[in-house]
């Protein structure tokens, strides 16, 4: 376990600027920078508490608020600079919301191993106008779909918050950039496994100091460093070993249509193939099945949409199609709770 005292690294730098912890402490607490939240979190990162406010993205559930200790967070750090074998001086670039874990742990690896921080306020392309190269960047995928033309940039690419489109995926394969995809939660402290799009690598691999286990299919997360206690998820999977396993779909999100039990992610990986637009597939109730699957756009309905459906199994099939005119996103997450309370009313009004 790493010690509190490890919580800035002498070779980190700011911009490529030179700081330790008294240089950069002054510097985030100029009066220019108070509102900064970026500045904010560094200085309680600095600071005597041993712990972390996190608020998870409530994109999958209710928001909750929760304390994490620096000591996990800087274990966290280590154990993604073993992984990918980040050195001190490596440029990364913060192009995420600070709100939430992803943004913490992108400054929080900094600080610990010595990175060179640049901070870019997030947007859909955060590396299209900039004239710098960087080692070490994590992104959202809506981020990463508008970057493909630039990520000759980055030499190693993290994405997460949400699975990746598999159109997305065959663009990144063999890609001259390592682009990964990763697992995790705000209850991991960011993520505890991966896996290379880049190599077209189906299964997610743990990185250093985690295991997994299968519970009813569930997955069950082994990291000391971050619980003595096992972490048990939402999330169906199939178990390969204890160091990887397949990701299927989030269990609380399963449709059960007539007995039938129906998983979106599964449908949605299916149907990415064939429609450009954002889509969702969601459970609402029905009088004879109990819950019906039904295909969700945002924007606009593509005329040829019932045609996708021929590659799904008979009862994958969605009964009905709606369109909603905007998906709320957390950090470019679809909330998907959100989306099922803002279609509920609409087929309310209709009726």
């Amino acid at each position: 376990m790493a010690e509190i005292n490890f919580l800035i690294h002498p070779s980190f730098k700011l911009h490529g600027v030179s700081y330790n912890k008294r240089s950069l402490i002054e510097h985030c607490s100029k009066s220019l920078f108070k509102d900064n939240e970026v500045f904010v979190f560094i200085l309680d990162w600095l600071s005597d508490d041993l712990n972390i406010k996190i608020q998870s993205s409530g994109s999958t559930g209710q928001k909750k608020v929760f304390l994490a200790q620096k000591n996990a967070m800087i274990q966290s750090a280590i154990n993604t600079g073993k992984f990918f074998k980040l050195k001190e001086g490596d440029r990364t670039l913060l192009c995420l919301p600070i709100s939430f874990i992803a943004g913490k742990m992108v400054v929080a690896r900094a600080l610990v191993l010595g990175l060179d921080l640049f901070v870019q306020k997030p947007d859909d392309s955060p590396i299209k106008d900039s004239s710098k190269s960087f080692e070490f960047v994590a992104m959202t995928p809506y981020q990463l779909e508008k970057s493909i033309p630039y990520i000759n940039k980055i030499n190693c690419l993290i994405v997460g918050g949400s699975p990746t489109r598999p159109a997305l995926q065959k663009q990144l394969f063999n890609n001259s950039s390592g682009v990964f995809e990763t697992y995790g939660m705000s209850e991991t402290l960011s993520h505890v496994a991966i896996k290379s799009l880049s190599k077209g690598e189906n299964g997610f691999t743990a990185i250093p100091g985690v295991s997994f286990k299968s519970r009813q299919g569930y997955l069950e997360i082994n990291a000391p460093y971050l619980s003595n206690l096992p972490i048990i998820t939402k999330d169906k999977i199939e178990l390969v070993s204890k160091t990887k396993f397949i990701w299927i779909g989030r269990g609380d999100f399963i449709i059960n249509s007539g007995g039938i039990k129906i998983l979106p992610e599964e449908v949605e990986r299916t149907l990415s193939f064939y429609y450009l637009e954002s889509f969702a597939i969601c459970g609402v109730p029905d009088k004879v099945l109990g819950e019906k699957s039904v295909l969700v756009f945002e924007g606009k309905i593509p005329s040829d949409a019932v045609n996708a459906f021929q590659n799904l199994k008979k009862f994958e099939r969605p009964k009905n199609i709606y369109c909603l005119k905007k998906f709320e996103r957390i950090n470019g997450k679809i909330n998907r709770l959100q989306l099922k309370k803002n279609l509920l009313k609409l087929i309310n009004e209709r009726n």
